[in-house]
């Protein structure tokens, strides 16, 4: 995952190979480097989305394709990526088209309906970037404070500190080292983890 957004985007179609248009609208919206990979929407793609190596899913199917909705599913349960749906033209009027696209909207995805507009696709691809960067964030500042609390049980432990002692005696090595906290935290884990 990278800190400036979006640096993967998988894309699952029904047809193999690449779209140039799709290809151009992405690399006309994303402002930093970036890979695409393309993959067959079937089971080799819902495979690759539930990897969740990338940053945003694109799925081109019809809204209530179950292939398409089963790789979404898959797609969401990766906390920093998003999912864009390019719906095949609808008007939604069916039952079974309203409660596909509520499902999509109910996992967060963005949907879009074909014939795309350059300008609707860049404004998605724009939210979706954002979105992975302040998730991107939260996940580091929730993995530092798991590693820090961790390091806090270690020096109670070995080191008979109480809680406040020990999160005084981390504060304190990061001030004095001009190192992060979370730096502290694993040269602690290191130091008495290597010990036992």
């Amino acid at each position: 995952m990278s800190s400036t957004g979006i640096d993967k985007v998988l894309i699952l179609r029904k047809e193999p190979g690449a779209s140039r248009v799709l290809e151009n609208f992405i690399m006309n919206s994303l402002k930093h480097p970036h890979e695409i990979a393309w993959e067959v929407l079937a089971d080799k793609g819902v495979r690759s989305a539930k990897k969740g190596d990338y940053g945003l899913l694109i799925v081109e199917a019809a809204i209530s394709d179950p292939v398409a909705m089963k790789a979404c599913h898959s797609a969401v349960s990766h906390p920093t990526s998003s999912v864009l749906f390019l719906a095949d033209e609808t008007s939604f009027s069916t039952d079974e088209e309203k409660k596909a696209r509520e499902k999509l909207l109910d996992m967060g995805a963005t949907i879009l309906v074909k014939p795309l507009k350059q300008s609707a696709f860049t404004t998605a691809i724009q939210a979706a970037d954002m979105a992975h960067i302040r998730l991107g964030a939260l996940k580091k500042k929730l993995d530092d404070e798991k590693v820090i609390t961790r390091a806090k049980l270690l020096l109670m432990q070995t080191l008979s500190f109480t809680e406040e002692e020990a999160h005084k005696f981390i504060e304190k090595e990061a001030m004095n080292s001009g190192r992060t906290r979370s730096d502290v935290a694993y040269e602690i884990i290191r130091t008495y983890e290597s010990g036992n």
